[in-house]
């Protein structure tokens, strides 16, 4: 296999800011398939060079002989199509789903797969809202503020109307993680029976999760 292919998919990889794991995550591969193409390992057909060269945007002759932007010149403005690829109807976001659908046909895509360089953002996203739903400990509500200021890490580095839209999740999603935090803090003082305590902490957090329950317990108990 030609090293400079190999080379050129590394490097366009890097360009976007995805992981191999990222990359095979969008186009649901292995990410050991990444490895190899990208260690020369095995050979690439033109099939699988014409599926990565629309996944990035770019012809396969540009994928082949690839050269990451200088990036002392000035950004040009990013032109995002809102357009479904296969009808042209119009896309409409979830954003915390992490999937747009077409409203004309139906067609429905992972927005990291629309937008390759946002597959970083939504898998942290996605996983700290997997925590969120999920997290009974403070190490959970840690873990949840940490992915979700990674988002925002890679959200500031684009400027544009998904990046705007990922922002507010992940800003929302910190004000969840603090709620998950003070409920956990007060869930261990129920369960330690210091009442009081758990009283002040779940009085901050009305309606989340079995909070009200604890609260009119722990107003029963002397």
């Amino acid at each position: 296999m030609d090293t400079k292919i190999s080379e050129s998919l590394r490097k366009i990889r890097e360009e976007h800011m995805l992981t191999q794991e990222a990359l095979a995550e969008a186009l649901h591969i292995e990410p050991i398939w990444v490895y190899r193409m990208e260690a020369a390992r095995i050979p690439i057909e033109r099939e699988v060079l014409a599926v990565l060269a629309d996944f990035y945007g770019i012809t396969i002759n540009q994928l082949i002989d690839y050269t990451p932007e200088d990036k002392n010149k000035p950004a040009k403005p990013e032109q995002i199509s809102f357009k479904c690829k296969m009808c042209g109807g119009d896309l409409v976001f979830n954003y915390k789903d992490g999937i747009c659908q077409c409203a004309n046909c139906g067609k429905k895509w992972n927005i990291a797969e629309q937008y390759p360089k946002y597959a970083r953002v939504m898998t942290y996203i996605s996983k700290a809202g997997r925590i969120l739903k999920t997290g009974k400990v403070l190490a959970s509500a840690a873990e949840a503020k940490f992915l979700f200021t990674q988002a925002l890490d890679e959200c500031f580095r684009y400027n544009d109307v998904i990046a705007a839209e990922l922002i507010k999740i992940c800003y929302d999603g910190q004000k969840e993680a603090e709620k998950l935090e003070i409920y956990c803090r007060g869930k261990h003082f129920f369960e330690n029976r210091a009442y009081r305590s758990a009283l002040r902490e779940l009085e901050k957090i009305r309606g989340y999760r079995d909070a009200d329950d604890m609260i009119s317990r722990c107003k029963g108990k002397p």
